[in-house]
């Protein structure tokens, strides 16, 4: 079960508290939207350390790009990170995009993740797990040469 969106009330709720919070705030007409993590759970833990600084970036996959185009992420842009449940927690700004394989992730990329899985081989475990279930109804599967997308963002509302 994929992650609920939040409703265009919440998205606009969400948004005006960051532009008072931050006068002159441009967040822009549109942002992308994002949840990371698999269940309610997670995406709320995730969020907590996003808002404290310590998980600065995330991982995607290119491959998924072509059925929802809409997570493809852009130098600076804003998106809102919800929970699974489509509840928005905080705005960030994308800083930095790398396009690097499966297997050349290492140390220097899982230290952008929370703490639980900097390890590299708790990040590989989570990442195969995760992405195994995402990319199986597409006919592929988690390869030491497949692209990943290392995302680095800055927290921009709320400032933990």
């Amino acid at each position: 079960m994929p992650a609920a969106q939040p409703s265009d009330a919440q998205r606009k709720e969400f948004l005006d508290a960051c532009a008072v919070a931050i006068p002159g705030l441009d967040a822009g007409p549109s942002q992308r939207i994002r949840c990371i993590g698999w269940n309610q759970e997670t995406s709320e833990t995730i969020a907590q350390l996003v808002i404290a600084g310590e998980k600065v970036g995330t991982f995607s996959l290119p491959w998924l790009y072509t059925t929802t185009p809409e997570l493809r992420p852009h130098i600076g842009e804003h998106l809102i990170l919800t929970t699974f449940d489509g509840t928005p927690k905080a705005l960030l700004q994308t800083v930095g995009l790398e396009l690097v394989t499966f297997k050349d992730i290492d140390a220097s990329y899982t230290a952008l993740d929370g703490p639980a899985v900097r390890d590299l081989d708790v990040w590989r475990d989570v990442h195969t797990k995760y992405w195994t279930g995402l990319l199986e109804p597409h006919g592929k599967s988690v390869e030491g040469d497949m692209p990943v997308v290392v995302e680095r963002f800055v927290c921009v509302h709320p400032k933990g």
